[in-house]
């Protein structure tokens, strides 16, 4: 490949997508520290001739002139999309969508519409993949509520340049909404909700905000104070996003129904838990977990295939659930 040629490849990757833009000042620089003598009048010429056969655009109202790709331009330079790559694309666009700042998404979305156009055109059973694979969360999932795009760009503005915002947010309890300047920590995302973990300032603690609840949001350019001790993955393994009861952990000891809960076996419900056979029928667990609502709706749920054996007093609180729910059960009948 001739000098030009690969000089050429080198600038096209130079060139941001609109609306950010690159002066012809700044692609010299960056050439130079490429190993490419050019200058800007060659620069200028050679992108006049590259926006022939590509989507380049130049904002011509300022010297040196700016340079960017269209904003829906998909990017099929040299390497071509191929097959396994378009797969990867197809179901990142599919699952991650709902993780993704609106931003990215919005510099995704041309790579996410060639992908599609290659599926489509390809005649390979990879390309059926997408229309083959699911994914299901476990237990009863609701609808994912819709969150307010402008909230969910602010949040995540925020976060990544750590600053403050402000959120027009409606707790489930207050009477009515209010305006709160929130200091982000990070995002959880739990079927069917988005968390937005923060402090509220005037308030105490680290604070969980849906963000289906949040209506309005602005960026307040101020860096955010966070708490030296906060970590995220420590935060969630803390058991604060289960509805804590206490802080105190459970040392649980459970008989177990084979085969039913055999996915306690594969699947532990903590990192200390010990399982031990008793015989064809059953298996007990000792694991340590959180004092969390979630412990119990579980508990609940699988009662008649386990057995409480410790603690006690969580033994009797499940069973006085189950009574009452019997009762309820028999008064409607």
């Amino acid at each position: 490949m001739s000098n030009t040629a690969v000089r050429y490849l080198t600038m096209l990757r130079m060139v941001p997508r609109y609306p950010k833009s690159i002066t012809t000042t700044e692609l010299a620089d960056r050439l130079d520290e490429q190993g490419f003598s050019v200058t800007m009048r060659s620069i200028q010429r050679d992108l006049e001739k590259l926006s022939i056969d590509f989507p380049l655009l130049v904002d011509e109202s300022s010297r040196p002139f700016q340079w960017s790709f269209d904003r829906e331009a998909t990017m099929d330079i040299i390497p071509a999309l191929d097959l396994p790559a378009a797969l990867t694309f197809e179901l990142a666009k599919a699952y991650l969508t709902p993780m993704l700042p609106p931003r990215a998404l919005s510099h995704l979305k041309p790579h996410f519409d060639e992908a599609h156009r290659t599926l489509l055109r390809e005649r390979n059973p990879l390309g059926q993949w997408p229309n083959r694979v699911r994914v299901i969360n476990r237990g009863l999932g609701g609808q994912r509520p819709a969150i307010d795009s402008d909230v969910l760009e602010t949040v995540t503005e925020a976060l990544l340049r750590e600053f403050r915002c402000e959120l027009t947010y409606q707790a489930r309890n207050w009477p009515e909404s209010a305006e709160i300047v929130v200091h982000p920590l990070g995002l959880i995302f739990r079927d069917p909700n988005v968390y937005l973990i923060g402090k509220i300032e005037g308030r105490e603690g680290v604070r969980q905000l849906v963000l289906h609840r949040a209506s309005g949001g602005k960026l307040v350019e101020k860096p955010l104070e966070r708490p030296e001790d906060f970590d995220l993955d420590l935060y969630i393994s803390s058991g604060a996003m289960g509805i804590l009861h206490s802080r105190a952990p459970i040392f649980l000891h459970l008989r177990c129904d084979k085969p039913v809960l055999n996915h306690l076996i594969e699947s532990p419900l903590g990192f200390d838990q010990v399982t031990t056979d008793i015989d064809e029928d059953t298996f007990e667990i000792t694991v340590t977990v959180g004092d969390t609502q979630d412990l119990r709706w579980w508990l609940t749920a699988q009662a008649v295939h386990c057995d409480i054996l410790e603690p006690d007093w969580l033994r009797e609180e499940i069973s006085s659930t189950l009574q009452k729910g019997l009762f309820r059960t028999q008064q409607t009948g």
